[in-house]
């Protein structure tokens, strides 16, 4: 999101010289054509929470209390404009040697450009996403929308305790998106190989080992699922599936652990968890404890009014005091995200 996160290393070699000078490393540029531009010449940005009550079901399991749950989302604030952000600091730049010498420039998940300047203190106001852009976002074909015309195999490394971005729900938030469209997920088959380190006794120094490489096995079962739907197309995609065309999860060697239709039960559904399931525990985001959707099909909730939420139900047992009611109008003006509704920013939504 931010212009001077970074740059190509080549940019001398473009021709003619001094072509990329002008060029900003940020997604929303990338995609200026899809995105189009703003009154300023801008191109339009996506990223919204107005509205997102975070920690909500962290207050409505009794994990944080109210106080906590206000403060939270009365700090949190948003990202400033690309316009206005400002170069990242350590650990985006520098090394260790320079934050012990000079700790103001740590920069933790970017935080300078969550907070507005001089003071460096206030948070950013919330963002607030362009409705045109994420219209075209979907229109463009920029976001899965759940159709899926071919077989997948959907494999990934199992990779939640170290830390790592491709967070392992994401594969069940394209299984959602999917029955939403098309009514079931038939034509995916999600893969798991664990490879948490052997040794956690020690957190700091845990010990690596040999990951097993499916992507071959995957390109055989991919084969074969082809070369049936070539042989037989009247029977559709999901009825040529492959027998090894099946969820499963797998051990760091590639032997198998579980394999068959009910192994990821109780991630998308309440059924008990599946053998997969208990042997792989996925975890949730901030916009899911917010009370998002699992497929993260919505970049600008629909809102309803504080007083609604007071009533509805979305609170669990917490009864609000009148000052903590006058908070909770003052942190969400607008009103607060109804995760029933559809985006605001989805073609004919």
């Amino acid at each position: 999101m931010n212009p001077h996160y970074g740059q190509a290393t080549n940019q001398q070699q473009m021709q003619p010289p001094g072509v990329m000078n002008s060029v900003q490393w940020t997604h929303y540029d990338d995609l200026r054509n899809i995105y189009g531009l703003d009154g300023n010449g801008n191109p339009r940005t996506l990223f919204d929470n107005v509205g997102v009550q975070y920690g909500l079901k962290a207050l409505t399991d009794g994990n944080i209390t109210p106080a906590e749950f206000l403060k939270l989302n009365s700090q949190i604030g948003g990202w400033k404009h690309p316009n206005d952000m400002v170069q990242e600091g350590f650990p985006f730049l520098g090394s260790e040697e320079d934050v012990l010498a000079d700790p103001s420039i740590f920069d933790p998940w970017s935080s300078r450009n969550m907070r507005l300047s001089p003071d460096g203190i206030s948070p950013a106001p919330r963002t607030e996403g362009d409705l045109l852009a994420i219209n075209a976002a979907y229109e463009s074909g920029m976001v899965f929308d759940g159709q899926l015309n071919m077989p997948v195999i959907d494999w990934r490394h199992y990779l939640e305790e170290v830390l790592d971005m491709h967070n392992s729900h994401q594969s069940f938030s394209a299984r959602q998106r999917i029955r939403n469209r098309m009514g079931d997920s038939d034509n995916q088959v999600i893969w798991f190989t664990d490879t948490r380190p052997t040794d956690l006794t020690d957190p700091d120094e845990p010990r690596p080992r040999e990951e097993f490489d499916q992507t071959w096995m995957a390109l055989e079962v991919l084969h074969e699922w082809l070369m049936n739907i070539r042989a037989n197309p009247e029977d559709g995609i999901a009825g040529n599936k492959p027998d090894a065309a099946v969820d499963s999860c797998f051990e760091t060697n590639g032997d198998l652990i579980a394999e068959g239709e009910n192994v990821w039960d109780g991630i998308l559904d309440s059924s008990p968890a599946g053998a997969c399931t208990t042997q792989f525990p996925t975890h949730t985001t901030s916009r899911m404890i917010a009370g998002g959707p699992i497929e993260g099909s919505i970049f600008k909730c629909t809102l309803k009014p504080v007083s609604t939420a007071l009533t509805d139900g979305t609170y669990g047992s917490w009864n609000p005091t009148t000052e903590q009611v006058a908070e909770l109008n003052a942190i969400f003006p607008q009103g607060v995200c109804d995760y029933g509704q559809p985006d605001q920013g989805r073609p004919g939504g």
